[in-house]
């Protein structure tokens, strides 16, 4: 049985994972020339996920300047997005994991 909570929680779970294997992609092509960095967004989409509709997180490629080759990665920026997002991923698993174990304790008829 899935709450509104716990919907909620899990499609921003997935909007986080899908935000990390786009900074993971960055990472990986910060030496390539002409690489855009690829964003992610979805934060804009949570209500709807409460509702029971897919969650679909917005990919896009950021068109600022680069460097000298055409290349936009910073490095430094995308560590520091991806440590926010592995401490949010880390916040809303706990979360949702305490969220379960409420809900078994209620089912069980434990307090």
């Amino acid at each position: 049985m899935q709450t509104d909570q716990t919907r909620l929680i899990g499609a921003a779970l997935d909007g986080l994972a899908a935000r990390q294997r786009a900074i993971a992609a960055n990472l990986a092509n910060q030496s390539t020339p002409g690489y855009r960095r690829v964003t992610v967004s979805f934060e804009d989409q949570l209500d709807r996920a409460k509702s029971g509709l897919a969650l679909e997180p917005k990919v896009a490629r950021d068109r600022s300047p680069g460097g000298p080759d055409g290349n936009n990665v910073d490095e430094m920026a995308e560590l520091g997005q991806l440590t926010r997002v592995e401490l949010s991923y880390q916040v809303l698993a706990r979360a949702l994991s305490l969220e379960t174990s409420l809900m078994r304790a209620a089912i069980s008829g434990r307090s």
